[in-house]
């Protein structure tokens, strides 16, 4: 096949890149003695055939699935040689040794031109596979064709779908296909959760089907529709679920209001608390209210309480965490005082409830049901009544009730559900495995990241920032496969803290999940950056990359890394690959998780104080700072369209806010820094021009948070129509 020129769709731009014949061919599967011609001289002798029962069915079924995605097979086809062969219906095109049909999907041509391991394929494995003239794509139910079609444009064609907005072809004069004997494919993850928006709105299939996630919840119903948790009508949640599934979170149905008790004003749950930036459903329990002063949000929440005729102060005062706030975690083993009954007796109703809802809503797909605590403030823990305390002790953590909790949900379902699984969280103060309780076989555990070490592979270092007493990654897992069968990694690759903060995780994810597939685990959801910058888009694909196959080396992983840098950034893409790199490198230095806030234990400081036996002085070393720099410039200075230039700069304004608070670490230290050749008029010039250009990039991309706030949360935001009057000497958070 001869490749004339690639094209690369961006947001805004078409680039056409003239590129060097080439011919694709699967390694270790073809056949060079039989070369099918797909298009040649502008025309095509081929067809593409569906399976009638696929014909215009909605795209969310199997069915539909391999309809739409044979549309896709043709439209980037097209694009590729400008041909556009036909889409039919199997029965309209009479079966022969010497057709030329490309078959989508579970035709009539199954078991006749050729066969496939269903059972062998599951839902989303594929068999690809020619006969004779003809070509045969074939995958599991209800995902697995969709999956088929786009790894057959990306490994046998060249086409990439790095994103929704970032998609890229070649364009043939020949179009020209070895023959294939067999390529099967089988993911070695069967769960694959994908966050980040890179892929949202993929509805239409592109880079969305492409990804391959098969239960992501923010990115819509796929072709073939994502792998479900059950929910009832209205509400769709799939972890910290157990207030709703016992119905004891009064104000989630009924309050989008909340009433003062003592001068009866109403504050609506999504507006902001005056003097602050945080919204009233996430108020904290000592917030006065602003009108009279003289109740607490704490007495918000108990007059709703109050209101439903509920009496729930001994119910919270079975929870150590002092609050009247909703956000507590209930008794797992006892008596619910609202309602009088065993809560373990609610939540298998509310359970079986749910999956009864969610059936009679045609969710089909449903895998799963979350049985999972609230997502309460860490250093608060379970439930301490007696009962409690007893399963706890017994099974040596407080997870251990969970699973006793789990498997009461999991023997109730399992003969009328059984294709669903109970799962529950390993996270914050269930984060060490029970001993003498083993989880029912219908049972999987989210082991959750988000206070361990992101900075190293897990089983290098692996250890809790957050809990010092905890047990280091590697022994955290063995403990829990003693626990559990069915395991998942919940990876947290975003910053809970400052989402403009440099988080390096790139090389982390790789060794991570190469990890967590050599231990055995069935999935990952990989809990990713959802803003334009911070190269949130190479994350996600990265990821979807590594759900899909762990099993890459090194060298293929690095070459995902530098074919999206070029298609991103274009000519100087190899440069913002370097950066990457050195991003890498810099972080390595110190342990850091997704919940650290000291900004320079996750990229170190220029400068760095040193203490001896008789004084303090600091040493001050710029070399990385320019490295990066000088990277940028090339980078920039490479960039051929607006829309390589912006997605650089993108990636730009987070090394200007790196470079900006590493700029006024240097002022505070300079001065014991006898050799550093920088004035005080040099370094305060810096500053302000560094901080100029950070808030004209800001603004020009309407970024709006930045900075740390008092929660150490993220969401700490700054009114860009300001920002000509923004302080350029002060730090960020002042702004």
């Amino acid at each position: 096949m001869k490749r004339k020129h690639a094209i690369i769709i961006g947001a805004v731009v078409l680039v056409v890149i003239t590129c060097f014949a080439l011919v694709f061919t699967l390694s270790g599967t073809g056949n060079e003695n039989n070369v099918l011609t797909l298009v040649e001289n502008g025309v095509s002798d081929y067809v593409i055939i569906v399976p009638e029962s696929s014909w215009e069915q909605n795209w969310s079924t199997a069915e539909g699935a391999e309809y739409y995605s044979a549309f896709d097979l043709q439209e980037y086809i097209a694009n590729m040689t400008g041909v556009t062969i036909p889409v039919m219906k199997d029965t309209e095109v009479p079966i022969s040794e010497d057709e030329k049909v490309i078959s989508v999907g579970m035709t009539n041509r199954e078991g006749v031109r050729y066969t496939v391991d269903r059972d062998s394929i599951g839902e989303d494995g594929y068999t690809i596979k020619t006969v004779g003239n003809g070509v045969y794509i074939a995958g599991g139910r209800p995902r697995g064709t969709g999956y088929a079609v786009y790894d057959f444009l990306e490994n046998y064609f060249g086409c990439k779908f790095y994103s929704n907005s970032l998609i890229t072809w070649s364009t043939y004069e020949t179009l020209t296909l070895n023959e294939i004997e067999d390529d099967t494919f089988i993911p070695k993850f069967t769960v694959r959760f994908l966050g980040g928006n890179r892929y949202v709105g993929s509805d239409d299939g592109s880079a969305g089907a492409a990804s391959k996630a098969n239960g992501n919840y923010t990115m819509g119903n796929l072709y073939g529709d994502r792998m479900t948790f059950a929910y009832r009508t209205g509400d769709w949640r799939w972890v910290h679920t157990i207030n709703h599934l016992a119905d004891i979170d009064i104000h989630y149905y009924d309050y989008e209001t909340f009433e003062c008790p003592e001068c009866n004003t109403e504050y609506r749950a999504n507006e902001t608390i005056p003097g602050t930036d945080t919204d009233w459903e996430d108020a904290g329990d000592g917030v006065s209210c602003p009108t009279c002063g003289n109740a607490t949000f704490r007495d918000f929440i108990n007059h709703i309480y109050s209101l439903s005729g509920y009496d729930i102060a001994n119910y919270i005062g079975m929870s150590n965490e002092p609050s009247g706030h909703v956000r507590f975690q209930p008794c797992l083993t006892g008596i619910n005082p609202i309602t009088g009954r065993s809560l373990a007796g609610e939540v298998v109703d509310g359970a079986n409830r749910w999956l009864s809802e969610s059936a009679a809503a045609g969710h089909v797909n449903d895998r799963f049901i979350s049985v999972s605590q609230y997502d309460t403030s860490w250093q608060y823990g379970g439930c301490e009544c007696a009962s409690c305390k007893a399963m706890e002790n017994l099974t040596g953590s407080a997870a251990g009730n969970w699973i006793w909790l789990c498997n009461q949900v999991a023997n109730s379902i399992k003969d009328d559900y059984p294709n669903v699984m109970v799962n529950t969280i390993s996270y914050l103060y269930t984060v060490e495995a029970p001993v003498n309780i083993k989880a029912e076989d219908n049972v999987s555990v989210f082991i959750c990241t988000n206070d361990y070490c992101a900075a190293h592979p897990w089983n290098e270092c692996g250890v809790s920032l957050r809990y010092g007493s905890a047990s280091d990654m590697t022994k955290r897992v063995s403990e829990w496969q003693q626990v559990c069968d069915h395991l998942y990694g919940y990876d947290y690759y975003r910053s809970m803290g400052d989402n403009r903060w440099l988080y390096p995780i790139q090389y982390q994810m790789y060794y991570n999940y190469k990890w967590y597939y050599d231990l055995g685990f069935e999935g990952v959801y990989s809990y990713m950056l959802d803003e334009p910058d911070n190269f949130g888009g190479l994350n996600a694909y990265l990821a979807s990359k590594m759900m899909w196959n762990p099993d890459m080396t090194l060298d293929e992983y690095q070459a995902l890394i530098d074919d999206y840098c070029i298609a991103a950034y274009g000519p100087g893409g190899d440069s913002v690959s370097e950066i990457i790199k050195l991003y890498h490198e810099r972080s390595s230095e110190n342990c850091w998780s997704m919940c650290t806030t000291n900004y320079f234990d996750i990229m170190p400081s220029s400068a760095e104080l040193v203490y001896d036996e008789n004084n303090i002085y600091a040493v001050i070393d710029t070399s990385f700072v320019d490295e990066v720099e000088a990277l940028f410039d090339d980078a920039f200075s490479k960039a051929e369209t607006v829309a390589q230039t912006e997605a650089i700069e993108k990636e730009y304004i987070n090394f200007c806010y790196y470079k900006l608070r590493d700029l006024h670490n240097i002022s505070d230290y300079y001065l014991l820094a006898p050799d550093f050749d920088m004035t005080a008029e040099e370094i305060n010039s810096a500053i302000y021009n560094t901080a100029d250009e950070l808030i004209e990039l800001l603004v020009k991309y309407n970024i709006d948070e930045i900075g740390y706030d008092g929660r150490n949360d993220t969401g700490h935001t700054v009114d860009l129509s300001d920002a000509d009057n923004f302080d350029r000497m002060s730090l960020p958070e002042n702004w």
